[in-house]
């Protein structure tokens, strides 16, 4: 019998390093009251109990805080300011419940975005004792990703709780497997291999057919860019697609026949069981890391996502068996060196086959990187349709203009220096990961003790060992003393006018959507090749694209509040962002696209 992540961590964690020490000094004081003042009541013995318990934990908060505080003056540094929940609870279980409330409820980031306003852009959750140092200033990110890389490594704390979905790949190890993953996959990612665009253009097509066959009538098209993403990524990956596309389009609500943002009634069974569980497994795990340490409490009652993940193993092993099959029989049992060539028509599996006979090695790091090459890009493509579909007509006007210009209209699809060519088609790509890239922010964690010294001020603070870190670059990239008064404005215009040099190319690091460093993506020029090419299909096809608030169910859409709301890009916003591991629009995305008549 399979024993649940929360029953685990109670009986190898909590009991051993809490209940036995409470234990302890229980049992001591139930002693020495019996031995010396016998007559004591039951009550005054458990009061006893709770008052040394409780002076025990502030003790050791005291000695906590002073021992941090010698070891940073060691280093001429002082510690990060330890943010104070609203309630003064201890432990900051306020701050805690008032996280999970706001992933749960609220605009995604607005939680941090609160505090900031209070603790400026680096301070200590230091919830249920655990630090947890929180940033959005790129000086500090460039010493995580780059200046202090080999001190800063995922760690265990990230690392545990998505071993369940990303096992051992490239996204959740450190060190040898960390390299060997990277090396391994990095020359799939070469130019060359990556400039073919065939299987966009089979995919997009399919995209478009469906939109067409709506005849103006609303469409998911967050499903639509999820469909699209994960055919052409399992399509690269894997050498066959899921073939999601074929599956009927959801219904907008409004029709009875769906609720918006949903079609799993609706998708064929090996697409349903995919796609679905792919989604159910991020938002599990992406819950696990918003909640730390203590997550396995939240699944006392068995792994959330344990069902979801055997899903995803079922469906792609025997995609894995296949690919180890094949090797076979070509006779090429031996492991290739990692950074062998590649054959012109092999895909990412017929690779990894090559150097490893390892199954699982295969399997983990063939959903790593379905993770960013469906999701990532999905919302992408997105959240660039919302813009268009919702800010100034006039964005949409010029795009479609440029695309018309260079492309021209229908059937003729892009070339690879067709879109590299397209500088208001980029500064569009720019602008929307600016305000709402994929993944809203990352995680770190210290193998020594360190300093970050704050750039404006010389303030050199102190970062202990074993500690966690996190960044939010959805915060950074809505930073008006960063990027200028106009921040929150959707504006493609900044990329191409002197506000790129005033504030951008000033500061290069707080535009960090496809990451920095040794860690930077290696799909980066993948991901941006195939958004450029579906968002120029479709604006060749589609020369009207409205929002349409109609179709969304009840409850999905930004509640009526948020209008008042004077802070951030609630006020505006018409659809609701949300995020687990990637962000995405609770509800779906949905939009009356209709074709250009020749």
């Amino acid at each position: 019998m399979d024993i649940s992540p929360g029953v685990r961590y109670l009986i190898f964690t909590v009991i051993p390093e809490t209940i036995t020490p409470i234990i302890a000094v229980c049992a001591t004081i139930h002693y020495c009251v019996s031995y010396v003042l016998p007559t004591f009541g039951k009550g005054v013995v458990v009061f006893l109990d709770a008052l040394v318990i409780c002076i025990s934990i502030k003790l050791y908060s005291i000695y906590n805080a002073r021992q941090q505080a010698y070891l940073a003056r060691q280093m001429n540094a002082i510690p990060v300011p330890i943010m104070r929940g609203p309630w003064g609870l201890p432990g900051n279980i306020d701050v805690l419940w008032g996280m999970l409330k706001a992933f749960d409820e609220d605009y995604s980031g607005q939680f941090q975005a609160d505090l900031e306003d209070t603790w400026g852009d680096l301070y200590n959750f230091r919830v249920l004792g655990e630090d947890i140092i929180f940033t959005t200033n790129p000086a500090y990110v460039k010493q995580f990703l780059v200046t202090d890389f080999p001190n800063w490594i995922k760690g265990d704390d990230f690392i545990v709780p998505m071993k369940g979905l990303l096992g051992d790949g490239v996204f959740n190890s450190d060190g040898a497997m960390w390299k060997f993953h990277r090396s391994a996959t990095r020359p799939f990612f070469a130019k060359e291999r990556i400039v073919d665009f065939e299987t966009f253009a089979k995919h997009a097509e399919g995209a478009i057919l469906k939109i067409k066959e709506r005849g103006g009538e609303p469409v998911d098209f967050q499903d639509i860019a999820g469909r699209f993403t994960m055919d052409s990524a399992t399509s690269f990956l894997f050498g066959e697609s899921v073939d999601s596309m074929a599956a009927p389009l959801s219904l907008p609500h409004r029709s009875g026949a769906n609720c918006g943002g949903s079609t799993s009634q609706q998708l064929g069974p090996a697409t349903t069981s995919f796609s679905s569980a792919f989604k159910t497994a991020l938002g599990a795990y992406a819950h696990r890391l918003f909640i730390g340490k203590v997550w396995p409490l939240w699944e006392i009652s068995g792994d959330k996502a344990k069902d979801s993940v055997r899903l995803l193993h079922e469906y792609i092993d025997p995609i894995v068996d296949r690919g180890l099959s094949r090797k076979g029989k070509l006779g090429s049992s031996a492991p290739k060196e990692v950074n062998c060539d590649i054959d012109d028509n092999a895909t990412l599996l017929d690779h990894l086959v090559s150097v490893t006979d390892d199954k699982t090695v295969i399997r983990d790091e063939l959903l790593n990187l379905l993770l960013a090459g469906r999701d990532t890009t999905s919302h992408a493509i997105t959240a660039v349709i919302y813009f268009l579909a919702t800010e100034d007509p006039s964005i949409m006007a010029t795009l479609r203009k440029e695309i018309l210009d260079v492309v021209g209209p229908g059937k003729v699809a892009p070339t690879f220096d067709q879109t590299k060519g397209m500088k208001y088609l980029r500064a569009v790509v720019n602008e929307t990961l600016r305000l709402m890239p994929s993944i809203p922010g990352n995680i770190r964690h210290s193998v020594e003790a360190s300093v970050w010294t704050n750039p404006s001020t010389g303030i050199r603070y102190y970062m202990p060992k074993h500690t966690r870190a996190a960044w939010s670059t959805l915060m950074m990239g809505r930073r008006k003393d960063l990027w200028g008064p106009d921040a929150l404005i959707f504006d493609p215009m900044r990329w191409l006018d002197g506000r790129n040099k005033k504030y951008f190319l000033s500061n290069p690091f707080m535009f960090l959507p496809f990451h920095a460093g040794p860690r930077i993506c290696l799909g980066q020029q993948f991901a941006l090749n195939e958004m450029s090419f579906f968002v120029t299909r479709l604006l060749q096809n589609f020369g009207d694209i409205s929002f349409a608030p109609d179709a969304f169910t009840p409850g999905t859409l930004p509640p009526p509040e948020w209008k008042a709301n004077p802070f951030g890009r609630k006020a505006v916003e018409k659809a609701w962002p949300r995020s687990h591991l990637t962000m995405y629009f609770a509800g779906g995305l949905w939009l009356r696209m209709r074709e250009t008549k020749s």
